[in-house]
């Protein structure tokens, strides 16, 4: 985890909002801070979601790296992170049908169920490095 972030310092961490049961999608969230929140949870740097809400594939690789899971489509790292944080990954988390300019894609629930499973694994990560 990059010490210098802190999901509840950045209010990331919604586990404690009534009514949102962790959920992490407020209505007003984009792609674009959906993909912001999971940059300062990685420690890189920010990236612009394209045209067409096209989502930079390097964060994705980035995450899965991160947190030892196989490097594939965005939608197969997405499953691969939420089922290692023991989330569930359903079809409104991915576009399959839809084909971006990079292939499959992920929605911006897909992206919400990233941004919890990575807070989860690097979480775990840490304390078992500091116990």
């Amino acid at each position: 985890m990059n010490p210098a972030w802190c999901s509840s310092c950045l209010g990331d961490d919604d586990r404690a909002f009534p009514g949102l049961n962790g959920s992490g999608t407020r209505t007003g969230v984009s792609e674009q801070e959906q993909v912001d929140r999971l940059c300062r949870q990685l420690g890189v740097p920010t990236q612009t979601v394209g045209e067409g809400a096209s989502l930079p594939l390097d964060v994705f690789e980035a995450a899965a790296v991160r947190c030892g899971v196989k490097v594939g489509t965005m939608p197969a790292m997405g499953r691969a992170l939420a089922k290692q944080a023991g989330l569930p990954w359903g079809a409104a988390c991915h576009s399959r049908a839809t084909v971006s300019s990079g292939g499959p894609t992920v929605t911006r629930e897909g992206l919400d169920v990233i941004n919890r499973a990575v807070t989860q694994i690097l979480g775990s990560a840490n304390a078992k490095a500091n116990a």
